[in-house]
């Protein structure tokens, strides 16, 4: 009998990484990558989706066994959890519109910042620009929706899940990357889970080394820039 984990998803949906899990096609990144881990490993994927900031709290709690969906590998959240060795490097990015010139740092000075809840992106900006006005939500697309209206003017994200959104609003782009933003993303696991995290780790090796990840990366991210 196979082995049953329940993976978390956020219900947001960052794609490319995932799409809607409730939607026709539930597709991604993650969604194949996770499909061949659990190939290989004789697992069956029970997946349920949270609101980002409940995701987290669910894993630690122990109401998921794990969670892949675009999670950021960072020291605090380390320290509680464990992680797979990285499948993803990125950066933080700054979208806007055609229209605004916003290339470096400055074009944050009199800007409406949108940034998700609970996030790293929201934790850089808080740190960087306190007294700027902030627009917060729960879900990338309402942001984008605000920037494509110009309710806001500028939005902070991760690069894969902003390179998606460019190809599907053209009239946005990366005015740029943040410095000092690299990132990676892991699975994310209990603490103490130290035998699943390393079949997942081997799992991982091999789907570099067999060329299957790679395989996955070009499909996903060959016109993306990460």
């Amino acid at each position: 009998m196979k082995e049953i984990l329940k993976i978390g998803l956020d219900s947001a949906a960052p794609f490319p990484m995932h799409t809607d899990f409730h939607a026709d096609r539930f597709e991604g990144f993650e969604v194949d990558l996770m499909k061949h881990i659990a190939g290989h490993l004789n697992f069956d994927l029970q997946y349920e989706t949270s609101l980002w900031k409940n995701i987290l709290e669910r894993l630690y709690k122990g109401q998921l066994d794990m969670i892949c969906s675009a999670v950021t590998m960072t020291p605090s959240r380390q320290r509680i959890l464990e992680f797979s060795i990285p499948y993803l490097q990125f950066r933080l990015c700054a979208v806007v519109n055609h229209d605004n010139a916003f290339h470096t740092m400055v074009g944050f000075e009199n800007s409406i910042i949108g940034i998700r809840t609970a996030t790293e992106a929201e934790k850089y900006i808080m740190e960087k620009f306190p007294s700027h006005e902030m627009v917060h939500a729960d879900r990338n697309v309402d942001l984008y929706k605000m920037l494509l209206n110009k309710q806001i003017d500028v939005l902070i994200d991760d690069s894969p899940i902003a390179g998606a959104f460019i190809k599907k609003y053209p009239q946005l782009e990366i005015g740029m990357f943040l410095p000092n933003t690299h990132s990676q993303y892991g699975i994310a696991m209990k603490k103490g889970d130290l035998a699943l995290r390393l079949r997942i780790n081997d799992t991982l090796i091999m789907l570099k080394e067999n060329g299957v990840y790679h395989q996955l990366y070009k499909k996903w991210f060959s016109q993306i820039e990460l």
